[in-house]
């Protein structure tokens, strides 16, 4: 059976987005398929799980990352990982928490700036 993800990290944090990294655990001899499960509730009632990579035995990369969009804005995150081979599924990895940031005053300003042209040419 494989070993989880270990050393997972959420880095790059947005407003809706975020980029996880993590090293592959032992993969027994065999391609590995990651995985990661998201949700805005502690409980995962809200889950979202993506497939991420598939890892061949020969690749030497020791550490990865993906992208994680399409999040909401000054949100709280719970995420946890696995990986998947002909041996069966890991354990799944310790929940990390994150939380999205709020959009920036100078992106709240042109957002007020477009609102008003809009409202300005159909009045």
């Amino acid at each position: 059976m494989p070993s989880p993800p270990v050393l997972v990290e959420i880095k790059n944090i947005g407003p809706h987005s975020a980029t996880i990294s993590w090293s592959e655990g032992f993969h027994g001899g065999f391609d590995q398929t990651l995985y990661y499960e998201i949700s805005s509730d502690n409980t995962y009632t809200t889950l979202t799980s993506v497939r991420m990579d598939t890892i061949g035995i020969s690749e030497n990369i020791s550490i990865r990352n993906t992208r994680v969009n399409n999040l909401m804005e000054e949100t709280i995150y719970y995420i946890r990982l696995y990986s998947t081979n002909s041996l069966g599924r890991s354990e799944m990895t310790d929940i990390s928490t994150f939380t999205t940031t709020g959009i920036a005053f100078s992106q709240f300003l042109i957002y007020l700036f477009f609102v008003f042209i809009f409202l300005f040419y159909i009045v």
